[in-house]
């Protein structure tokens, strides 16, 4: 999950509805060295507990892929680690069984199959955004990319 504070974008978590805890590798102003809950103290990482009335936005994204004409959902991370491997699972429930027997997708749960495709099988990208918590009623956000488009949203992820 994501927050905006002072129209900056942070890692985030929200905690009982209401408290978030703003996570970053800049010690930006009002944030402290980050405790793990070992402890553990670090110097290199930060974070800031708040209230999320304090916040500009708080919101979670998620992405689908379209595979040979159809959407589905993505259930490894986009990370640059990942993206440099060239490798995307797509995951697909029950109710659209036919369909994913043809396309060669294996279980690896019940009731649930995966498949892993390659930048070259990605017809189109959808980013989906959900606001959270206060911010639920301004309601998602959806952005879909095909071609060169794909590629430079790819090659912009950090992570």
């Amino acid at each position: 999950m994501y927050a905006i504070y002072k129209q900056k974008k942070y890692d985030a978590e929200l905690r009982l509805g209401k408290d978030v805890i703003l996570y970053s590798y800049v010690k930006d102003e009002g944030f402290e060295n980050h405790v793990d809950p070992w402890g553990r103290e670090s110097d290199a990482f930060f974070s800031q507990k708040m209230d999320i009335h304090e916040l500009d936005y708080l919101y979670e994204i998620w992405y689908e892929i379209q595979y040979k004409g159809h959407f589905f959902d993505v259930i490894s991370y986009m990370n640059r680690k990942l993206i440099e491997k060239d490798l995307f699972v797509l995951n697909a429930g029950i109710e659209k069984y036919p369909l994913i027997e043809k396309l060669g997708f294996e279980v690896y749960d019940k009731g649930q199959w995966w498949k892993e495709i390659g930048r070259k099988d990605i017809e189109a990208l959808k980013i989906i955004e959900e606001p959270l918590g206060i911010f639920k009623d301004q309601g998602l956000k959806i952005k879909i990319l095909e071609g060169a488009d794909i590629d430079d949203f790819l090659a912009s992820v950090e992570e």
